[in-house]
């Protein structure tokens, strides 16, 4: 409970127990299942659509690609 933020304290004080706290918090931060999907769809369409542009340096490449790696990581997708 120490480590929530005060937006995700007011969500969860009132519950009784953990279970209620946990699934409310996910559904917060991961969204739902048809979010989730949502997502996955976006981020991949990202991906099949990345291109090197001309006026980009190799940085700003890698940090494009590494964003779209960490988006798939974080929905649990493994690449």
């Amino acid at each position: 409970m120490c480590a929530l933020s005060e937006e995700e304290m007011s969500k969860v004080h009132v519950m009784v127990n953990a279970k209620e706290m946990w699934d409310t918090l996910a559904l917060t931060r991961e969204g739902s299942k048809e979010g989730k999907r949502n997502k996955l769809t976006m981020v991949k369409c990202q991906c099949e659509m990345f291109d090197i542009e001309d006026h980009e340096s190799i940085q700003s490449k890698i940090t494009r690609l590494q964003f779209i790696l960490n988006s798939f990581k974080i929905l649990g997708v493994n690449c």
